[in-house]
């Protein structure tokens, strides 16, 4: 008996002494999370300071190195990332194209930029300055020295449309980067960019309320961000499509007139219409729908 009641001693005192290191190592654990995060928060927060001062292509990272290794996963993902090559639109001898690279050797950042190519000689102009976190997207070359494109290079961070004009003699001429010209300055990011073969019409798309304009919906938006709630309302489905949450916006297509200034710089001529207005849906739709496989011109 006396063994037996020292035992459910043993084991109540062990139980305990779990319980209590349990209550001391939480809490430890807690702190230690945020730290990290917090820590963390910090990096990615010192990676967007940094620009073109620290710009080394990962070509001439490797050349700098002395000692040869085998090709690694590190290696891969060092690689730069080509994609969108256009043609140009008229005598087709030269090709642009997005360039996307990562901070060198540590990965910590990436910047998209534009590059030209010479068919014929085979060489090669970067067109847009490389800025870690800042990435072109979506262009269209218009004429022989005309490209519009999307961008996140605005000061507001927000991706909106620019404008790139060419030299006439791009290889003897460009001696530095090109400066784009920001073409639209709207309240929230807009995507999947459209331009008609006669470069009259635009088309691009933004996440707003079915029944506000982009003007209105950010303004809904920050007043929510000022309450303070973090707390999702819903009273229909789809609560959750795919890998988010349906909040309230939705893609909706916006139409436009455009026109070339006497300066060569091109402008809205009209009020963008939502082609969607009042219509609770999405287009493109949800999630990997886009403009080229969704949307056309018929002129």
């Amino acid at each position: 008996m006396f063994q037996q009641g020292f035992k459910h001693k043993k084991f109540f005192w062990s139980i305990a002494l779990l319980l209590g290191a349990a209550v001391i190592l939480i809490p430890t654990l807690v702190i230690i999370t945020k730290l990290s995060k917090y820590n963390h928060d910090q990096t990615i927060s010192s990676v967007t300071k940094r620009n073109a001062d620290d710009y080394q292509s990962n070509s001439d990272y490797y050349q700098s190195l002395t000692n040869v290794h085998d090709f690694s996963q590190t290696d891969n993902l060092r690689l730069d990332r080509l994609s969108s090559p256009r043609f140009h639109p008229i005598n087709g001898k030269s090709v642009i194209y997005l360039r996307r690279q990562y901070h060198m050797p540590d990965l910590r950042g990436s910047t998209t930029t534009l590059h030209w190519l010479d068919l014929e000689t085979n060489k090669n102009v970067q067109l847009t300055r490389p800025i870690w976190g800042k990435h072109d997207s979506q262009f269209f070359w218009i004429d022989n020295t005309t490209i519009l494109f999307l961008s996140n290079r605005a000061s507001s961070d927000l991706t909106q449309i620019f404008q790139l004009t060419l030299p006439i003699n791009l290889l003897e001429e460009t001696t530095s980067f090109l400066e784009p010209i920001q073409i639209t300055n709207y309240s929230l990011n807009i995507d999947n960019l459209l331009v008609n073969r006669q470069t009259s019409r635009l088309a691009f798309s933004c996440q707003v309320y079915p029944n506000l304009t982009i003007e209105e919906t950010f303004a809904r938006q920050t007043t929510k961000k000022k309450s303070g709630r973090s707390v999702y309302q819903f009273d229909k489905l789809f609560i959750r499509h795919w890998d988010e949450y349906m909040t309230g916006p939705r893609h909706h297509p916006f139409l436009v007139s455009i026109e070339r200034q006497s300066n060569g710089i091109f402008r809205f001529s009209s009020e963008p219409i939502d082609v969607l207005f009042n219509i609770d849906s999405d287009s493109p739709t949800r999630p990997f729908g886009d403009a080229k496989t969704q949307w056309s011109f018929s002129a």
